[in-house]
């Protein structure tokens, strides 16, 4: 059975929610969280960054001396804010 669109799957959050607690038990070590960008420069102020499995592009708009190809940084920003 599939949940609707934009409802939170109760079950899924507290299955996350417990396992990330067992984890913080087990001392310092449950609650380091590392992550790492490999940025490269394109062209011009076009971007591309890898975060673990996912590529990100970045630029600015055209107003900006980008190329407008893809969200600025503080497009993305103001979208992880909201997430």
């Amino acid at each position: 059975m599939s949940k609707p669109a934009g409802r939170i799957d109760l079950d899924k959050f507290r299955e996350v929610t417990k396992e990330q607690r067992e984890r913080a038990k087990a001392g310092p070590e449950g609650y380091i969280l590392q992550q790492r960008a490999v940025i490269r420069l394109i062209e011009d102020q076009l971007k591309e960054a890898r975060v673990g499995e996912y590529t990100i592009l970045c630029d600015e708009a055209k107003s900006r001396k980008g190329g407008g190809k893809a969200p600025s940084p503080l497009q993305y920003f103001v979208a992880a804010v909201g997430f």
